[in-house]
């Protein structure tokens, strides 16, 4: 029983020493000595002295665990935190590595979609074939007010433009102010420019004066070292910056591709000095047109063009001012022809048209039309001034001959009978 009530005693004065404060818990241990001394000093003195010591003692022992336990729990707190805030950042590392991951997946996915357009518009040989595929592209990928692709001529001077917007199809414009503008920026800054309004810059003020915009991204289209056209989008969202001017380098490579073979064709089908066709390809033309008569049983006039005593200007002036009448005659055949008829270099002086739809008397009226006008010109050369007048010969179809070969032959015996009656008529 003696037992049973220590243990009590001191299990509540260890209890009470966890709950209280150190001050609190030593006056109940105090009392509980005073208790047990009262009841058991006279029976027990040693016992009961030894075990008020003890049970006061409890409080100072009770204490030094709690604080060894708060340390520890402290620690193992801290240990937590630190385990916690490691776990944390490797998870914000695994994020960002599955985000980077998407974000290359995605990359590459655009580069791949790049590659399969390049692919596409690399079998493409007109330009407007590759602005087609590069129109439905830009369409689809980015977000923007207008894209314009501005052709130039000499670098400088704006052929003709090209505009791409939304929901709308590609359609010639005029070109405008900004078109100019850029053109003369592009040409001095021979490179990408990314503009946008929240930083400012010289090229900004300058564009920002003509048009207001948020973003504009401009490409340069070399051909042969020479600015011959630009690529610009306006109000395209800053990220896709990179991805548009990816996708506008593929397009300067198909447009320099598109732009030579054309060049390549023109010089097989146009003759280099005068720009009229070339006597290949005004014969190819003359059998069509022939072809094309026979079915619809129509006329179609040929004629030929002699300069009377070309060689002799040739010695007197020389070969240079010879050039230059040859490339001025040559404008005064396409000014008084219609775009139907065909006009070519037959020969060094010699010149083949032929006249689609028109008879014996509308051959005569512009032919002596023609030969009138050159008649009247002056050409001015290297200090030289210089006239010319030509002889004309004329061959119908179907009355002169069926085919080239017998139109050419009576066209000619025609034109030697203007040179042998006196030059500078028609016959």
């Amino acid at each position: 029983m003696k037992f049973l009530v220590y243990f009590t005693i001191s299990a509540v004065v260890l209890f009470l020493s966890y709950r209280i404060s150190l001050s609190k818990a030593l006056v109940c241990s105090a009392l509980a000595g005073v208790f047990i001394l009262i009841r058991g000093l006279k029976a027990f003195p040693y016992e009961s002295m030894i075990f008020a010591l003890a049970i006061n003692a409890l409080p100072f022992i009770a204490d030094r665990f709690r604080k060894d336990f708060d340390q520890h729990k402290e620690l193992m707190r801290a240990r937590f935190e630190e385990v916690k805030a490691r776990y944390e950042d490797l998870m914000r590392q695994d994020n960002g590595e599955i985000e980077s991951n998407l974000e290359r997946e995605k990359k590459l996915q655009q580069v791949l979609s790049l590659y399969e357009i390049s692919k596409d518009m690399s079998r493409c040989l007109l330009l407007e074939d590759i602005l087609n595929i590069f129109s439905s592209t830009v369409r689809k990928s980015f977000r923007f007010r207008s894209t314009r692709l501005v052709l130039l001529k000499d670098s400088k001077d704006i052929e003709s433009v090209y505009q791409i917007e939304l929901g709308q199809k590609i359609g010639k414009v005029n070109p405008d102010s900004f078109d100019n503008e850029l053109a003369v920026i592009m040409t001095e800054e021979k490179k990408v420019v990314s503009l946008f309004s929240q930083v400012e810059s010289r090229l900004l003020k300058r564009l920002a004066i003509i048009k207001d915009f948020e973003t504009l991204v401009a490409i340069p289209l070399f051909v042969e070292e020479r600015i011959a056209g630009i690529l610009y989008i306006e109000n395209i969202p800053r990220p896709y910056f990179e991805n548009f001017i990816i996708l506008g380098s593929q397009f300067a490579i198909q447009f320099q591709k598109v732009i030579l073979y054309e060049k390549v064709q023109e010089a097989s089908i146009t003759d280099p000095l005068t720009g009229v066709s070339t006597r290949r390809y005004f014969l190819e033309r003359l059998r069509e047109e022939l072809r094309r008569s026979m079915r619809r049983k129509t006329n179609l006039s040929f004629l030929m063009l002699d300069l009377d005593n070309f060689k002799e200007k040739n010695d007197r002036f020389g070969y240079l001012v010879g050039d230059v009448v040859l490339k001025e005659i040559a404008k005064i055949l396409k000014s008084n022809l219609r775009e139907i008829d065909i006009i070519g270099r037959y020969g060094g002086e010699e010149f083949v048209i032929a006249l689609t739809d028109t008879g014996r008397d509308g051959a005569l009226q512009a032919a002596e039309h023609i030969r009138e006008n050159i008649e009247s010109a002056v050409f001015k050369a290297y200090d030289e001034v210089a006239s010319s007048t030509v002889s004309i010969g004329i061959a119908v179809f179907p009355e002169n001959g069926a085919n080239t070969d017998s139109l050419i032959e009576s066209s000619n015996r025609a034109l030697y009978k203007a040179k042998e009656t006196g030059r500078n008529r028609v016959c």
